[in-house]
């Protein structure tokens, strides 16, 4: 009697396990956990669709001429075409903590001060250069910024309109957790 009741019990305890191995990933599932280690990881949704790079990176922050400058890129390229970000904060001395608004432009603004945003992809879908400005805006908050270690961690999220037409796309649950260069 007591192995019938053995293996009832296992018998329940295996049709009740859900197998979540099979179950695809959700966009937001497909980007790099949010973390302040020096991962080297940042992704975020563009449109809704996943957008990481796991792999180079070209970030600075350097202090030229008297002013700081950041930059934050990644890229994904594969034969059907690629897609670029960039974060970029331009005269303005970064804080741990703090949030710089997104809304300058280097096609229309050239030389500015503050923070801007570009995305540019050859993908049918995404097809463009597509930029922050004062109609369209975003903002980066830094939860990290070590220039002992030289290392960045924050999120960020923004609205961008292409330089030559009329699309926009929306960047959200954007995260990374680098290191720079100085």
């Amino acid at each position: 009697m007591k192995n019938l009741i053995l293996k009832f019990a296992c018998l329940i305890a295996l049709i009740s396990c859900d197998n979540d191995d099979n179950k695809p990933k959700t966009e937001l599932e497909k980007l790099p956990p949010a973390t302040q280690t020096g991962a080297q990881t940042i992704g975020c949704l563009v449109n809704g669709k996943a957008f990481f790079d796991n792999s180079s990176f070209n970030n600075f922050y350097q202090f030229i001429d008297g002013e700081y400058y950041l930059v934050i890129n990644w890229d994904s390229d594969n034969s059907s075409g690629y897609k670029d970000g960039q974060l970029a904060i331009s005269k303005t001395n970064i804080q741990e903590g703090q949030t710089y608004i997104l809304n300058k432009s280097s096609y229309t603004d050239g030389d500015y001060t503050g923070a801007g945003a570009t995305f540019v992809s050859t993908l049918s879908e995404f097809y463009g250069q597509y930029e922050t400005n004062s109609n369209y805006t975003g903002q980066i908050h830094f939860t990290r910024f070590d220039t002992v270690n030289f290392i960045m961690s924050g999120t960020f999220e923004f609205q961008a309109k292409d330089i030559l037409s009329e699309k926009t796309i929306s960047v959200t649950n954007g995260r990374f957790d680098l290191n720079f260069t100085n």
